[in-house]
Formats: structure tokens, sequence, C-alpha cells
């Protein structure tokens, strides 16, 4: 028989064996519930030091941004002289979404705008733009943020690789353009939306199991593309990124994960949900076509410098050197030599080359075709296929595409840093740092109308825009100074650059206008002249044209021409006929139309009744009728409040002696 003692042993060690065991299993599993408990923790608190970092980074980077000032390119039309920012109690909500300004229509962004105005006594367009530059760098910094979120999901939440990526958008140069200049406040308001809503749209695609949220956050993507579009235009691409999101997320388990995953992102349960997107993007689309100028260059050479654009794009991603606030078409600019001829033939080719690799590229990873992909499709609409304005590219359209460009070297950074770390860790410093140098240079450059264009002459001598809106920075400077030195050395300042405008058939009248009126004041009186008629024949409605030819034609005892210029003046500039009627009633009195000239003299009397002349150029004007009464009333009126006027005083005396009253 079996020994009972030695089976009750085996049993008893049998069931410790299974109690150990269960209770080291129940130790395992409370230690590895801690360890991701703490990992967890560690990560949180790894997000909100890289968050604090991001906003330390931008802050350093732009710090030198809120001693700028309005600049003369968009500024003025979209703030200093807007109606819709600026006179709060005369437009409405209705007005600012019914309007476009500037040939463009971005509601939300004159209504940020609206919310910054002030009054600045101090200033000398009575308005700070300090306020417009600080909510700028505001969002801006939110932008860095929400690119920080949006790529954590997008990379698997790798802190290192949304950290590279965020801070590139924060302090890269080519993004100072769309901080630092206040028109541009379009730029980093839509990207705000736009960012916020591929963030809801990944929500979206996370909430499988509770179906409401899933529909709330499509719903709140969908609201955000909306708001974006009513931001900027270029928002429009929302829905092709979304496609581009799907792609890169899927993640297959068959053989053909490239294939797999097209055929998901164009798959009808993905498209559906974003019908109503694209029927948005199509209305906003057309709009912003419908409402711009487009130019008129042949289809070749649109395929010209769109691959010139895209190529140089990713060019100055590496290397942002010798930016500028326009990049002249190379025929406007003066460059007409062989190598940039070359470049431009070859740039179409050099761009297949691109894609082709690209192409290549997905035999073994997704990663080019997504990066390159987003930065493309976000790129696509400024590209110059359909080209607008005077610039072959401009910095401000890169601000929301090369977040694609810079997640290419973060997911590789990402990959490849537990093998060589510290190299790659001192690599990215070292390019962060200089990209922070690089964009506080710039942003001095955006410091006011001088500086900028001061730039852009700088690498293009014979620019028209820059030649112009210089001129015309210097000009109305002069008007502000009393010392005379200074005010010939500003008005020397803008007569060159306006010569060399007008030598590259500037078709704005402000120039014109502007060199007219200094060799008007110098007595080149033929030169004024020309200028004159050619500012009003550019810009028929023109008020201050008309007044400033009539002080020329004055001047060469052309009195009747001067009179009716004055007419059309205070026809197109009735804000200023204080000043129009003050010198069209000395034209009127030279003339012997009395009647006018007392006409004229009444309004300004009603106006400014303090001022002696006004009465007494009407008591000549009186006396001239033989209205002896009404002309010792003013010459008494004159002396009441110039009592020491010789001219008053003898005159009146004359009339009073007289004895005679004239009907």
């Amino acid at each position: 028989m079996p020994d009972r003692k030695s089976e009750n042993q085996k049993n008893k060690k049998a069931q410790k064996q299974i109690a150990t065991s269960f209770n080291t299993q129940e130790v395992f599993d409370d230690t590895s519930s801690e360890n991701i408990i703490v990992e967890r923790l560690k990560n949180h608190y790894t997000l909100i030091l890289c968050a604090v970092l991001l906003l330390i980074l931008v802050l350093i980077t732009y710090r030198g941004s809120f001693k700028n000032d309005f600049v003369d390119w968009d500024d003025y039309t979209y703030v200093v002289e807007n109606n819709l920012v600026r006179s709060l109690q005369t437009t409405t909500l209705i007005d600012v979404f019914s309007k476009q300004v500037s040939l463009n229509y971005h509601p939300l962004t004159i209504l940020s705008l609206r919310l910054n105005n002030n009054k600045c006594n101090a200033c000398l367009e009575g308005i700070s733009a300090a306020p417009f530059i600080k909510w700028n760098v505001i969002i801006h910094i939110l932008n860095t943020l929400l690119v920080f979120q949006l790529i954590f999901l997008l990379s698997k939440k790798n802190i290192l690789v949304s950290f590279i990526v965020a801070v590139l958008f924060g302090v890269h140069p080519m993004h100072v353009e769309s901080v630092a200049w206040i028109s541009e406040r379009k730029d980093v308001l839509y990207v705000f939306f736009f960012l916020s809503g591929l963030i809801a749209y990944l929500r979206y695609q996370k909430s499988t199991m509770n179906i409401k949220r899933k529909r709330l956050w499509l719903g709140a993507a969908f609201l955000l593309f909306i708001f974006a579009c009513l931001s900027k235009a270029m928002a429009v691409v929302f829905p092709a990124v979304l496609i581009l999101i799907i792609f890169w997320t899927y993640q297959p388990q068959g053989k053909n994960p490239v294939k797999e995953s097209l055929k998901e992102a164009f798959s009808l349960k993905n498209i559906i949900p974003l019908i109503p997107f694209f029927v948005v993007a199509l209305c906003f689309g057309l709009l912003a076509i419908s409402i711009n100028k487009l130019n008129t260059f042949s289809f070749w050479h649109r395929i010209q410098y769109a691959s010139y654009g895209f190529i140089m794009y990713i060019v100055k991603f590496f290397f942002p050197v010798n930016l500028s606030a326009i990049y002249p078409y190379p025929a406007q600019a003066g460059n007409n030599s062989l190598v940039i001829d070359i470049f431009l033939k070859a740039a179409p080719v050099i761009l297949l080359i691109i894609f082709g690799l690209v192409i290549y590229s997905l035999k073994k990873t997704k990663l080019f075709v997504f990066g390159l992909g987003f930065f493309l499709i976000t790129v696509l609409m400024v590209l110059q296929f359909i080209s607008v304005g005077v610039a072959i590219m401009a910095d401000r359209y890169t601000y929301l595409s090369y977040i694609g460009l810079a997640f290419i070297p973060a997911m590789i950074i990402g990959k490849n840093v537990s093998k060589k770390r510290i190299p790659l860790y001192v690599l990215s410093a070292c390019f962060i740092i200089l990209m922070m140098i690089l964009s506080q240079k710039q942003i001095k450059t955006w410091r006011n109308s001088e500086t900028l264009w001061s730039r852009v002459i700088e690498l293009y001598p014979r620019e028209e825009t820059a030649r112009s809106l210089r001129g015309i920075y210097y000009s109305k400077s002069s008007d502000r100074i009393n010392d005379t030195r200074e005010k010939k050395l500003l008005e020397d300042k803008a007569l060159e650059d306006f010569k060399i405008a007008i030598k590259e058939a500037t078709a704005r009248a402000d120039v014109y206008e502007g060199a007219g009126c200094i060799y008007g004041k110098r007595g080149d009186l033929s030169n004024a002249l020309l200028c004159l008629n050619m500012a009003i024949k550019l810009k028929p409605y023109k008020g201050s044209a008309y007044f400033n030819r009539a002080l020329t034609l004055s001047q060469l005892n052309n009195t009747e021409a001067a009179i009716k210029d004055y007419n059309l003046a205070l026809v197109y500039q009735p804000q200023n006929a204080l000043q129009i009627l003050t010198n069209r009633y000395i034209l009127f009195l030279e003339t012997g139309r009395f009647k006018e000239s007392i006409q004229d003299l009444d309004y300004l009397i009603s106006v400014d009744n303090k001022n002696f002349i006004f009465y007494y150029n009407r008591a000549l004007a009186k006396e001239q009728l033989n209205n002896r009464m009404g002309a010792i009333d003013d010459y008494k009126k004159a002396l009441v409040l110039q009592p020491d006027d010789q001219l008053s005083k003898n005159q009146l005396k004359k009339l009073e002696n007289t004895g005679k009253t004239k009907p």
C-alpha cells in the first residue's frame, strides 16, 4: 500500500507551489501596474516639460517683434485704414461677414483684428501695432503646442519626434513673416483652426466604442474646418490632408501594406463622412478664385514657376538665408541670367525625380509619401499653377506646410536616437539654435516699412513694389518732419525710389503723385504736372491727386483748370473739404467770382469761426459786391479775433468814412 503520509506531504507541497505561483503572479501584476503608472506619470511630466520649453523658446525667438510697427504692405488696408477694424460704432458684424478686404474673404480674421483695435495718442497713426503683434505671437505659441499634440498622435506618442517638429515650427525663420506681419493674422488663425480640426479628426478615428462621441468629434472637425476657411481660403485642402492621415495611420496586416493603406484611405466608409468637407472646400475655393486677379502666364511658365517654388521651399527649409518679403518672378526682378533660365527649365525635371524617389521609397516606408504629401497638399494652392500676385513664392506659404517636411527628419532621428544619441542631440540642438538666431534677425527686418523694403531692395535692386512702397514711406515721413534738412533728405530718398519705380513701369498712382508733389515743392512744375496727370490717369477717382494738381496749376497761373481740379477733389475727397475750400475760395477771389468765394467762406467759418483771415476775405468779397454793411460787420469780427490787424482797421475805417450804403 502507498504511504499515506508521504502522499499527504506531496499534496501539501503541490498546493504550496500553486499558492506560491499565484502569489508570485499577483506580485508581478502589482509591480507591472506600478511600472505602467510610473511610466505614464513620467511621460505626463515630460509632455508638460516639453510644452513649457516650447513656450520659452518661441518667446525668446519672438521677443523682439513686440517693438515692431505697422508696415506699408497691407497693414494699412487690413487695419489702419480699415473701418471694419477701426470704426466699431459705425460697422457691425454683418459688415464683417459680408465684405471683402483686399480681394480676400476672411471674416474671422477681420473679427480677430477688430478685437485688437485700440487708441494710441502717442502713435503716428493713432493706433498701436503692439496688441496686434502680441496676439499673433500668442496664437503662434498655441499653434506650436497644437503641432506638438498632432505629431504626438501621428508618431505613436513619440515625444522626441513631436518636440522636434513643434520646435522647428515654432522658431523657423520662414515662419517669421506669418507671425511678425500684422496682416498675416489670417495665417496664424487659419492654422490654429486647421490643426485643431486635424486633432479632432484623429480623436474621431480612435473613438471606436462610443458612437455618439465619435460623431461629436467628426462634427467638431467639420466646424473647425469651416472656421479655418473663414480665416483664410488656403484651408480648403483640409479634407485632402485627412485622406493622407488615414493612409498614414492605417496599420495593415497583409503583405502589401501600401496598397491596403491606399485602399483604406479611399474606401467608402472613410470617404462618405468627408463629402461635406469636400463640398465646403469647393465653395470656398471657387470664391477665392473668383475674387482674385490671375496672372496671364503661359501654361509652361506656370509649370516652371510652380516647380521652382516647390524646390526652393525645400531648400529654404534647411538653408533659410536671403529671405525676402517678395521673391519676384525672374523677369520682373531683372534676373535674366543664364543660370536662372537653366534652373527654371530644369525645375520640372528635378520635381519629377523627387516624386519618383518618393514613390520608390514606398517599398520600405510610408514616411516620405506622408511627409512630402503633407507639404505638397498644404502648399499646392499657392505654387503658382494658378498664378496670383507679384511673387513666385512667399515665406508665409510654408507656415503650415513645413510640418510635413519637419516630420521626415524628426522620424529618422527618433528611429536612430538609440544608436547615435549624443551626435543626433547635438546636431538637432545646433540646428534649432541657428534657426532661432536667423529668426531674430528676420524679425528685425519687419521692424517698419523702411527696414522691410530696404532688405528687399538689397536683394532685388530693381523690384518695383519695394521701391514704390519705400518711396511712399519716405514721402509720408518727410511730411511729418519740421526740420528742413531732414525733410529734404527724406524727399531725396523718396524721389530716388520713385524714379526707379517709374522706370520699372509701376502702376501705382501713389508713386506718381508722390513724385509730383516733390517736384512741385522744388519748383519743377512741368515734371510735377506730368506725374500728377499720370496719377489721375491710373486712378481717376483719387481726390488727393486732383488737389495736388490744382496746386501745381495755380502756380502755372492756370486758374480755371485749378478750380476744376479743386471741384473734383471735393467730390472724391469730401472729408478734406476744409483744406480744399481754403484754397479754392482764394482762386474765386482772384478771378472775380465773389459769390462763389463767399459760399466757400460761409462753410469755412461755420467749421472754424476763430480764423480772422476768413472774415477778412469774406469782407473783401462783400465789399466787391457792394455789400457795405456786411463787409463792415466782417471786418469788425476779424478785429475781435485779431485786434492788431492793420489791414482790417484800414478797410473798416475806409468804409465807415464813406457814409454810403450800397445794396
